[in-house]
């Protein structure tokens, strides 16, 4: 008797265990499809064309191709070190050549690392919807493309309110949601609707602009 019992427990408990998987899973799927569902709510949003532009950084393209162009001069020396190391065991190359080119490779990196740490966060568009609760921000990714992120204007710390200089060449953006921030610049960019811009991030006349 006890070990039809035993039988039943373990079956009990698989059949549990499928059910409870199953829900698992389910709300699982459920939440991926909440999340294609905002996702494409953004992207239709985005395609609509009812943003209105309020930014704009006419040298972002600049921006753009310097730092591609940074890219690939770092994948270019990178592949020159393992190209050494062969002249080298061929007798082609001293030592110190190899010294050389490791450490252009090293500076290289790192000056990579500076530059797309900037260019990353630079700003080139700023947009408001046509009912004004969604600002989409356009700036350059790590590969120097255009990446655009869409947040409800009440994330955004207006100007007015952070420690931020818009006088200064490079601003931070700043939002309420996260510590990371992105730069535009008011002193090379042209602010394309005052009214909305102000909208976004406070009243420009505290700091004597009147763009």
């Amino acid at each position: 008797m006890s070990y039809f019992m035993r039988i039943f427990a373990i079956k009990s408990c698989d059949i549990t265990s499928k059910l409870l998987k199953g829900r698992t899973n389910t709300i699982r799927c459920m939440s991926r499809e909440v999340q294609n569902k905002i996702h494409q709510e953004k992207e239709k949003l985005s395609s609509t064309g009812s943003w209105s532009r309020i930014y704009y950084f006419p040298h972002i393209r600049i921006a753009a191709v310097l730092n591609r162009f940074k890219l690939y001069q770092t994948a270019f020396t990178l592949a020159a070190v393992p190209f050494s190391v062969v002249m080298y065991i061929n007798g082609l190359m001293e030592l110190l050549g190899i010294q050389v080119v490791s450490g252009c490779a090293v500076a290289a990196c790192g000056t990579l690392y500076l530059i797309t740490s900037f260019f990353r966060k630079l700003v080139g568009i700023i947009s408001i919807s046509e009912d004004q609760k969604l600002v989409k921000i356009s700036h350059l990714t790590f590969w120097g493309r255009k990446k655009d992120l869409i947040v409800p204007l009440e994330d955004i710390v207006p100007l007015t309110d952070g420690s931020c200089n818009p006088t200064e060449v490079y601003t931070k953006l700043l939002r309420y949601s996260t510590e990371d921030f992105l730069y535009f610049t008011l002193k090379f960019g042209k602010i394309l609707d005052k009214s909305k811009f102000e909208l976004v991030f406070g009243n420009m006349e505290v700091f004597g602009l009147k763009k």
